[in-house]
């Protein structure tokens, strides 16, 4: 006799009216404005420090201490799986990071894990719920941590590499970071750098980006995802003594202020006024239009002081030769002249910067491990070649 079909059950929905009457925990941020919590991809070439950034941030919140130099952060219990390194060579880079601090005991380390799908997400629940305070896990990396694939559907098997992760992320409100790779060509949109199809990057909730375009002026982090209202770009410099990354500020902000740093030093070492020819001439690779446009901003600004006949000098002339500096007792005092334009009472800061460390140092970030072992820059030893 046939079974009698039953009508299923409706499922249960949730009206806009109830849904405004709810309340819920705010976003915990382990980083302010950089890292909440959910799972989150930390990409970047290799060799070009992201290991050492996602070790610091570790250090920095089982410390509860600063992240990137400037994001104070709120201690709690981390989880570091360095599953392409060993014990000896992790304790190298914690010393190097630690720079003489004490080594904090709530920080915790492994260099073996299970696979997602064999065991490994199950590990992680059981090890959070024993450790309730846990604030932040790293898992270095993507390929050592995703089940093996069998190429068919990319994008599907993609997409499920880490969504293990995501409830373990909302269920112990802790923010998991995940490193992989860029991809060797640059593109407009960062989200395309990241190596993988299109899948990897809709399963997660955020994605930190170190990066480095042709043409900038130096290492960036961009940050974006779904509790990021506005996506940003930090401008990064690199502290060779301590492996760590600091946040200089916003990108475009910092590499301006380089910029005009650099029109002032050309300017003041010319030590005569100058036009915007000649600055673009005594700057190599700078564009004339963009140095016009940016003196002719810096002219408003107050930090430069423009002749009758389209010349340019400092407002704070450092050179000691300089005619137009006043403050040399060798010079006469110069006379007012309603050709100059552009003088201020109290003109801004020229807020120079760290000059770029990421290009300017050695080939890869990584080399800094042999230089505090007294090692060659050649060096392959075990302990020189890290990730």
């Amino acid at each position: 006799m046939p079974r009698e079909w039953r009508q299923p059950n409706p499922p249960q929905t949730t009206t806009a009216a109830e849904l405004m009457g709810m309340d819920f925990e705010p976003t915990r941020w382990v980083i302010p404005d950089v890292l909440p919590e959910g799972l989150t991809l930390l990409v970047g070439k290799p060799k070009k420090g992201k290991s050492w950034m996602a070790l610091g941030m570790a250090e920095a919140v089982s410390a509860g201490g600063v992240a990137f130099g400037v994001k104070k952060v709120e201690q709690g219990d981390t989880l570091y799986l360095a599953l392409e390194d060993n014990m000896k060579r992790l304790k190298v880079r914690l010393q190097k990071i630690l720079n003489g601090a004490p080594a904090p005991d709530n920080m915790h380390l492994h260099t073996e894990w299970a696979r997602l799908g064999e065991g490994g997400a199950e590990a992680l629940d059981a090890w959070l719920t024993e450790h309730p305070d846990t604030r932040l896990v790293v898992i270095d990396t993507l390929a050592r941590i995703r089940k093996h694939g069998r190429g068919q559907n990319i994008y599907a098997e993609d997409y499920a590499a880490l969504e293990q992760l995501l409830p373990l992320a909302s269920k112990h409100s802790v923010a998991i970071v995940v490193v992989h790779h860029l991809r060797k060509m640059a593109a407009s949109d960062p989200l395309d750098e990241i190596s993988s199809s299109t899948g990897l990057t809709a399963g997660v909730d955020g994605f930190l980006i170190l990066r480095r375009t042709p043409g900038s002026k130096g290492p960036t982090l961009y940050v974006d995802g779904r509790d990021i209202e506005e996506p940003t770009e930090y401008a990064l410099t690199w502290n060779l003594n301590t492996a760590t990354w600091t946040i200089e500020g916003e990108a475009e902000e910092v590499h301006i202020s380089k910029e005009r740093a650099d029109i002032l030093l050309t300017i003041n070492r010319h030590g005569k006024p100058m036009t915007p020819r000649e600055v673009t001439d005594a700057m190599p690779g700078a564009k004339y239009n963009n140095v016009k446009y940016l003196m002719w901003t810096m002219l408003g600004d107050g930090q430069l002081i423009k002749d009758d006949k389209g010349r340019y000098f400092s407002t704070n002339p450092t050179n000691p030769t300089n005619p137009t500096n006043s403050a040399n007792s060798t010079n006469p005092t110069p006379k007012a002249s309603p050709a100059v334009s552009g003088l201020v009472a109290a003109p801004g800061p020229t807020n120079p910067s760290n000059a770029d460390t990421y290009a300017g140092n050695r080939a890869t970030v990584s080399e800094v491990s042999r230089v505090s072992k007294g090692h060659p820059i050649s060096c392959l030893c075990e302990e020189c070649v890290p990730e």
